[in-house]
């Protein structure tokens, strides 16, 4: 594997991304958009004050830049210098020094709670001129990209969730991010669940609901069995399965507009739309099922002594399988 590295003014960052030269959807990075306020703030004020920033690793498909590590850090840059958010109110002021009469002068500017446009001039054209480092991956397998993203990591506050792809293979890398990214999630998940790398898991433990049969049982949503299941399985998924996984989903998007699903029934809500596709049932049918489980959750015991303690557990996530099989079985 062999790395160069070179300056990228934002400027000249702004003007690729809008010419569709940059993306964001690698599927060993989180979505974008994953930042509070207070940290997008502090990147800004980082640039416009000198502190270092960590470089933007990438790699290259077709001519166009894919960001491995930082997509954070440069959709921050991108949004801010297109108006898209203010910085904190907490945000300090930054010193800009200038050359007046033979000397240098220092200026003071407050930057806080303001969006890019609404900066003083002088300060817009210092964050147009500030620049991140690009390090681009070129003649890399795909085992040693994984391994610089591990490397990258070690030590950084990513639980298991998020690290569990690295030992993930390719094919299964795109399966699950094809899936986790689809627009139904955003709909039964919240941004902290997706920070967090719960979306990822949701969609693989549908999967293995999916791939459990009387030969092979994978009902078990510990950790380990989770992380046994990504490394041991997978490749073998049949294409099939997941297309029509994918068309459930888009039968979900296109019928519920705001849902709240409790996290431990999503992969079964997610599994009943596969078993309902696969068997060419009612969709709507089902829909009616989900919303009268939905609107009588709170009350149902029969179901939610499955999703009190140890709800990983192969005792809980069977019988919480078993409660939906009877519901698909209505359909």
């Amino acid at each position: 594997m062999k790395t160069s590295n070179r300056e990228r003014t934002l400027h000249w960052i702004n003007n690729q991304y809008k010419r569709g030269n940059i993306s964001f959807s690698h599927k060993l990075q989180r979505p974008i958009g994953q930042w509070s306020p207070k940290m997008k703030s502090l990147l800004i004020h980082s640039l416009l004050s000198g502190f270092p920033v960590n470089p933007i690793y990438i790699v290259e498909y077709d001519g166009t830049m894919y960001t491995l590590d930082g997509s954070q850090r440069t959709s921050t840059c991108l949004s801010y210098i297109n108006n898209e958010f203010s910085l904190s109110k907490d945000t300090p002021d930054i010193t800009i020094s200038s050359r007046e009469n033979g000397g240098t002068v220092l200026k003071e500017y407050q930057i806080a709670g303001k969006k890019f446009e609404k900066l003083d001039e002088e300060v817009r054209n210092l964050l147009y001129s500030c620049s991140l480092e690009f390090c681009t991956l070129s003649d890399y397998t795909d085992q040693e990209v994984r391994e610089m993203f591990r490397r990258q990591n070690t030590g950084k506050p990513l639980n298991g969730k998020l690290l569990r792809i690295i030992n993930e293979s390719d094919s299964f890398s795109d399966i699950v991010y094809s899936l986790a990214t689809h627009p139904f999630m955003n709909k039964i998940i919240t941004k902290t669940q997706r920070k967090n790398g719960t979306d990822r898991d949701l969609i693989i433990q549908t999967l293995m609901l999916m791939e459990t049969d009387q030969e092979q049982q994978f009902l078990s949503f510990r950790t380990k069995d989770i992380d046994a299941f990504v490394a041991g399985h997978p490749d073998s998924i049949d294409p099939a399965k997941i297309d029509l996984f994918r068309a459930a989903m888009d039968q979900f998007n296109g019928t519920f507009e705001n849902i709240k699903i409790p996290v431990t029934s999503i992969p079964m809500v997610l599994y009943s739309g596969y078993c309902v596709m696969k068997d060419n049932r009612s969709f709507s049918r089902l829909s009616e099922l989900i919303r009268d489980f939905l609107e009588h959750y709170n009350d149902n015991e029969a179901y939610k002594k499955y999703v009190q303690a140890g709800t990983g557990s192969a005792e809980n996530v069977r019988g919480r399988l078993e409660y939906w099989r009877e519901i698909i079985g209505r359909v």
